[in-house]
């Protein structure tokens, strides 16, 4: 081999190892060539997490990975920053299917997803005394009466004499809730009142006055530092700092709070509304839409949610991210009646007076 070719191998080879290093390096940094935008860029990375353990976990139908026998999640790294698709399969669950923005060097979370099973176990309630449907069961310390608010026939109440159980704590309210050892009320005249536990020492909680409805429907909802009043739809947030009465949705027929004290869903008609309590400017982001009526709403931990539309079981995640996933329970019952057994975890049915108990929901 002559010296001239010597030369040329090791110039070649200088000049391969000077356009191949910066390559690497650019690689084994998370960069990427976007033949769509024909650019170089950063990439990111998507981590989903199931409960139960899913059977397979794809992302855009190419990159499909199986979670270990001792983990339920997965990770995938080096992927554009754009909307991706992940699809996740369990046998005899329902598929979930969600679209995901990617950033430059940032790691996509989707780590609380709830697989369901198609044919979740009901059994009939034999103890028909244990329904969460009887008076009793929802029973409060205090009940309303024409208009004033008197000890109940709760069992905590049974040490009372019968001229406390006869004589009104409050006079003229339209609701009222607890909160530790005080009463938090709305009176007739509508203001909200904040008293100690025997309905003394009044203290005024908001300076503006609401107009009372006689044949509307009030309602004091109550988590942490929140203290919420429907006002006949209209779904008003008490402003500590001004004393005020704020509107925080026009339209909320019904509303909960998640077991957080994050977030706050509320419906109207058709309408499934969710919003983050810490977020000041009350922004509404719509979760679900239809054309019946939502009947009630449940909590189910603080991801999910279980409603009634119409004659419609439904459960839905709450992460609005792309498309929600919602699912409809099989059985169709008349006008049922839902309600959701947070520490059991169980769904409650009450259709055409036989109530209905489910297996445990949430793993």
């Amino acid at each position: 081999m002559s010296k001239k070719t010597r030369l040329f191998i090791l110039l070649v080879c200088v000049l391969c190892f000077l356009v191949a290093t910066p390559v690497l390096i650019a690689y084994s940094m998370g960069y990427r060539v976007d033949f769509e935008a024909m650019q170089i860029t950063a990439t990111g990375g998507i981590y989903v997490r199931t409960s139960p353990a899913a059977d397979q976990i794809t992302i855009d139908s190419k990159i499909s990975q199986k979670p270990g026998i001792f983990n339920n999640a997965v990770f995938v790294q080096s992927l554009l920053p754009k909307n991706h698709t992940v699809s996740i399969i369990k046998t005899g669950y329902y598929d979930y299917s969600k679209i995901l923005p990617v950033k430059e060097k940032e790691v996509t979370k989707l780590e609380s997803v709830l697989l369901f099973k198609k044919d979740i176990l009901f059994e009939t309630l034999i103890d028909e005394k244990s329904s969460p449907f009887l008076p009793e069961f929802q029973q409060k310390k205090f009940v309303v009466k024409t208009s004033n608010l008197y000890y109940s026939t709760a069992p905590e109440n049974a040490t009372l004499t019968t001229l406390q159980k006869n004589t009104p704590v409050i006079k003229n309210l339209v609701a009222f809730e607890t909160l530790n050892s005080n009463i938090i009320w709305l009176s007739t005249d509508g203001i909200l009142w904040q008293s100690d536990a025997t309905g003394r020492n009044p203290v005024k909680l908001a300076l503006n006055t609401l107009k009372i409805n006689k044949k509307g429907s009030y309602k004091i909802i109550i988590y942490g530092q929140n203290i919420f009043v429907n006002n006949n739809g209209e779904l008003l947030l008490l402003n500590e700092e001004k004393n005020n009465l704020d509107n925080f949705a026009s339209q909320a027929k019904g509303e909960k709070i998640s077991p957080d004290g994050k977030n706050i869903a509320y419906f109207d008609g058709g309408q499934i509304f969710i919003s983050l309590l810490s977020d000041k400017t009350h922004e509404k982001i719509s979760l679900y839409k239809a054309n019946e009526a939502i009947g009630e709403l449940f909590w189910m931990n603080n991801d999910y949610i279980v409603f009634t539309a119409g004659s419609k079981i439904m459960i839905s995640e709450t992460d609005y991210r792309g498309n929600v996933n919602t699912i409809i329970l099989p059985d169709t019952y008349k006008s049922p009646q839902i309600f959701l057994n947070q520490q059991e975890s169980k769904l409650y049915i009450l259709a055409q007076d036989t109530v209905l108990v489910s297996e445990k929901l949430v793993p």
